[in-house]
């Protein structure tokens, strides 16, 4: 059986990637995700782990603990519930679509607080050719501050 998968793209300029979901290592984090598709807000590039942009959910939700990782690699969709108790973090309950798009990132919080995410998705192939179009776009979002991506169902 085909994966389902997920496209993400940035509206105004057109770059696109397609993630292939991981039901097997992440099924109530896939089936959440999916249940909320399409989204459209504003990606913001991570201040604390590198190469990394995310949107903030409407609605936080908190999802088992289920293929969580700490050293993402490139091209992996991630998903991160904060509950807003942490010394360090936001005050506020707080969930996030991530998404890798280069190496060496680490995922933590502010002073270097190590943290987690669920790994649900992962685009194929290899990033240093592949969508490298899409990495531009997601590194102009340091650079120029937060643009528009949506993540949509591919039917």
């Amino acid at each position: 059986m085909e994966p389902r998968r997920v496209r993400l793209s940035f509206p105004a300029t057109g770059e696109s990637v397609i993630a292939e979901l991981l039901e097997d290592q992440a099924p109530a984090v896939c089936e959440f995700v999916w249940s909320i598709l399409p989204i459209e807000h504003k990606a913001i590039h991570g201040m604390y782990s590198g190469a990394e942009v995310f949107v903030l959910l409407d609605t936080p939700q908190p999802l088992p603990r289920e293929n969580e990782i700490q050293l993402p690699l490139p091209g992996e969709l991630l998903y991160f519930h904060d509950e807003g108790q942490s010394g360090v973090g936001s005050r506020k309950a707080v969930s996030e679509i991530c998404f890798v798009y280069g190496r060496g990132v680490v995922l933590r919080q502010a002073e270097g607080v190590p943290t987690f995410c669920r790994l649900f998705a992962r685009v194929p192939g290899d990033w240093t050719r592949d969508w490298t179009e899409f990495a531009k776009a997601c590194r102009r979002v340091r650079w120029e501050g937060p643009q528009t991506l949506r993540i949509e169902r591919v039917e």
